[in-house]
């Protein structure tokens, strides 16, 4: 799961599937709130329909998408992106009915409970050049206006939108002071995204008191170089420090523009049940990096 977004979306059927997975770990991450709070926090989407989304049953619309996202704390904008783009893949099909719209294994270190001060060595890393993207402005709704643009044949309401970027000026044609904005990467460009589950996709069943190595892929997608970083495991609500693993794994060298492949050793626990852990980018100090990033994480449900 991601620290921001995805690279690219498929088309066709598996774009919706795809689409469909990424609400689910949406959920997942604001730590599997059910679908009657989801509803109530909306107050315009019945719990079913939430359902049906994240099931996948059927394409959602917008406006389900967006209760979807709000209630999980997601990125609005950047969802109605990938909305978007999932639509279009479908070559001009209807959302819901009636509306339109990281690779080897680190070395053994002692676990325990929770995650610890312990340091993984580093895992081995595959980079892979891609195009670094040109840095996005963020953006915030001003006001919201019945409008509609057009994708593969498809009608959406589109938000009027004001670019954070552009520093506001006063009548005078001088330059506003702008306050810093909350979650910013620490250094600017600073950007990362989630790639792929190299190793135990989200829900796989482990046996009590098992051994396994998570995988995740990364990409550097800004304009810094990454060195001396580490992901950190992060004290989040959806962690029940059932599992075992070193309190940080180190993330190799990269450079903007690559891939990068980051292991942790994880030891189930003793019992059944279900077991999150998430991690954040840090540096040597243990200093979040991208704070209002989401983390990276993995679950499994653990059986006798």
């Amino acid at each position: 799961m991601s620290e921001s977004g995805v690279l690219s979306s498929a088309g066709g059927q598996e774009g919706r599937d795809r689409f469909a997975e990424r609400l689910r770990r949406l959920r997942v991450e604001a730590g599997n709130p059910s679908f009657r709070v989801m509803a109530a926090k909306s107050r315009s989407v019945s719990h079913a329909t939430l359902h049906e989304a994240a099931k996948g049953t059927r394409f959602p619309s917008w406006t389900t998408t967006q209760a979807f996202v709000e209630a999980c704390g997601g990125d609005v904008e950047e969802w109605r992106q990938l909305w978007c783009a999932a639509l279009g893949s479908d070559g001009g099909e209807q959302g819901e009915q009636g509306e339109q719209g990281e690779h080897g294994a680190p070395a053994s270190l002692a676990l325990v409970p929770g995650g610890d001060g312990e340091v993984e060595p580093a895992t081995v890393t595959e980079l892979v050049p891609v195009p670094v993207p040109r840095p996005r402005r963020r953006r915030r709704v001003v006001a919201i206006v019945v409008g509609c643009g057009t994708l593969g044949g498809v009608a959406f309401g589109v938000s009027m939108l004001a670019r954070d970027g552009d520093r506001p000026e006063d009548e005078g044609g001088a330059e506003v002071a702008r306050p810093a904005v909350a979650g910013a990467p620490v250094v600017t460009g600073d950007r990362s995204v989630f790639v792929a589950d190299v190793t135990i996709p989200d829900g796989t069943v482990v046996k009590t008191g098992q051994q396994f190595v998570k995988t995740w892929e990364l990409a550097n997608a800004g304009s810094v170089p990454w060195h001396g970083r580490f992901l950190a495991r992060a004290t989040l609500p959806a962690d029940n420090g059932t599992c075992s693993t070193p309190g940080k794994v180190p993330i190799p060298d990269t450079e903007p523009g690559a891939h990068v492949r980051v292991s942790v050793r994880v030891t189930a626990p003793a019992t059944p049940g279900s077991c999150w852990v998430g991690w954040k980018m840090v540096d040597g100090a243990g200093k979040q990096l991208l704070p209002g990033a989401r983390p990276v994480y993995f679950v499994v449900n653990v059986a006798r």
